[in-house]
């Protein structure tokens, strides 16, 4: 936010805030149907325990893949703005 003007500033920060909320909505929202569809039981609430430890082994191995991938983007967006400042 250090590049942005003055003026700017409440527009940029609106818009940050809003891409955060964004992401947890919709993140909460995805890894809790990939649960549903790891556990495959229309009932969550009754299914077995077996289903249940199902549909976390596959819920948390999306998140880490997601993790993942967000570190590569991370470490070569960073390497590209590195590149470019100096």
């Amino acid at each position: 936010m250090t590049h942005i003007s003055a003026d700017q500033r409440g527009v940029v920060s609106g818009m940050l805030n809003l891409s955060r909320n964004l992401g947890l909505v919709t993140g909460a929202s995805v890894m809790g149907a990939i649960f549903a569809l790891g556990s495959s039981k229309n009932d969550v609430i009754n299914a077995g325990p077996d289903a249940i430890a199902t549909g976390m082994r596959i819920t948390f191995a999306a998140a880490a893949i997601l993790v993942f991938v967000a570190l590569a983007v991370a470490a070569t967006s960073n390497g590209q703005r590195n590149t470019s400042e100096a």
